[in-house]
Formats: structure tokens, C-alpha cells, sequence
């Protein structure tokens, strides 16, 4: 299993190099000048690795549960949720394919609210891995305030690989997923439909789970 490790690398000049050029500078040409090559030759980003960095190459399903009481509200939300979060695997992990979010929603249909066990359905559509999502958490009303919107949305995040050497499917539990739109505050119904809301949240839930399987840049403050 070799996961990769979760430390941060950050992206940029050498600060060794940075260092000695501020303390040359420093010398020859005064405190200040050197303090001002050093904020402005420091990184503008951190680099961060993948949680889980093994789906390369491989035939993805993207798995996603929901608890009726949601599914009920909201009919559509593991095809869309599967359909946002395939879609930005196959833009952002190379070489990886996605069984169709379409062809996995209506087998499950089929079994109406029977569960199903994440190995036994990617097995079903020949995945070498299954991203199981289960979420515990949507809505779309700001709570307490009757006339907001703001998304709010929460799960889990599994990965089971159905194809290695293991005699059964390895399960790799990752870090959760909990996400908010708009993310700095609700807006009011008379500026923004429901429909655009729920865009928002499942493309926000798709960048935070997909960012997962790839190394990515985080803007520095």
C-alpha cells in the first residue's frame, strides 16, 4: 500500500537560494531591498499530493448512497452526484475510465433501496476500483433563516480495489468530505434559484472528492 505520504510540498524557488540572495542583498545593499526580494520571490502555492494515487490507468465506478429520506426529496441525486464526480476524474486522472454513472443508476434502481456492498456492485460492471461515497448530509436551505439558500453537503469517502493481488477487495477508507455553497455566506431566494444551487454544490463536492486522487496547487494566503 503505498499511499501517498500527506505532507505538503511547496512550489517555488529553493528557499536556501532565497535565503542566501536576501542575506547577499542584505550586505552589499541593505535591509530593505532584501526584505523585498524575499516577499516577492516566495511561492504562490504549496503542491498537495493525492490522499489515495492509485486509480491511474484503471476502470473507475463511482458509487454513490444516499439515506432515503434524501433520495425522497431529491430523486436525481446519486446519477447527478456520480455524473459530477466522474466527470472530473476523467478531466484531472490520467488515462482513468468511468463506467457510466447512467448504466450503474439503473441497476440500482432495479434493487430499489436493497443495499448493495460497494465490491459486489463494481464487480457487476467488470471496475478495477469503486469510489463509494456515502453521504449522510444534503440540503439547501440555510438553516434557520426560512429565505436563504446556502448547500451544504457531507460524506464519506471509500475507495475498494477489486483487481490486486489481495485474495479480496482492499478497502481504503479516506477523509471525509463536507462542503458549502455559495461558501462564504447564504443569499437570499429573490437572487438565485434552487437549480443553481445544487449545481454549485455538487460541482464544490466533486472538486473536494477528486482532488483526493491527484496532486494538486493551494493557493498560499
Amino acid at each position: 500500500m503505498d499511499m501517498a505520504c500527506a505532507k505538503v510540498r511547496r512550489v517555488g524557488p529553493s528557499w536556501r537560494a532565497i535565503v542566501l540572495f536576501a542575506s547577499v542583498l542584505a550586505i552589499f545593499c541593505g535591509c530593505d531591498l532584501a526584505r523585498t526580494v524575499a516577499v516577492y520571490t516566495a511561492p504562490a502555492s504549496e503542491r498537495v499530493p493525492a490522499e489515495y494515487d492509485r486509480l491511474r490507468g484503471k476502470n473507475v465506478l463511482v458509487y454513490v448512497w444516499v439515506p432515503p429520506e434524501i433520495k425522497w426529496d431529491y430523486p436525481y441525486i446519486r446519477l447527478d452526484v456520480a455524473g459530477y464526480v466522474g466527470t472530473y476524474l476523467r478531466d484531472n486522472v490520467r488515462d482513468v475510465t468511468i463506467v457510466d454513472p447512467r448504466q450503474v443508476e439503473d441497476f440500482l434502481e432495479q434493487h430499489g433501496y436493497q443495499p448493495l456492498e460497494p465490491a459486489t456492485l463494481g464487480a457487476r460492471f467488470e471496475a478495477d476500483s469503486v469510489v463509494h461515497l456515502s453521504v449522510h448530509r444534503f440540503s439547501l436551505r440555510e438553516r434557520g433563516m426560512a429565505h436563504f439558500y446556502r448547500g451544504r453537503m457531507a460524506s464519506a469517502v471509500t475507495v475498494y480495489e477489486l483487481n490486486s493481488a489481495a485474495e479480496a477487495p482492499e478497502r481504503f477508507p479516506l477523509r471525509g468530505v463536507e462542503v458549502a455553497f455559495p461558501a462564504e455566506q447564504p443569499v437570499d431566494f429573490a437572487n438565485a434559484h434552487a437549480s443553481q444551487i445544487m449545481q454549485g454544490t455538487f460541482e464544490v463536492f466533486a472538486v473536494e472528492v477528486g482532488r483526493k486522487f491527484h496532486s494538486w496547487n493551494r493557493p498560499l494566503d
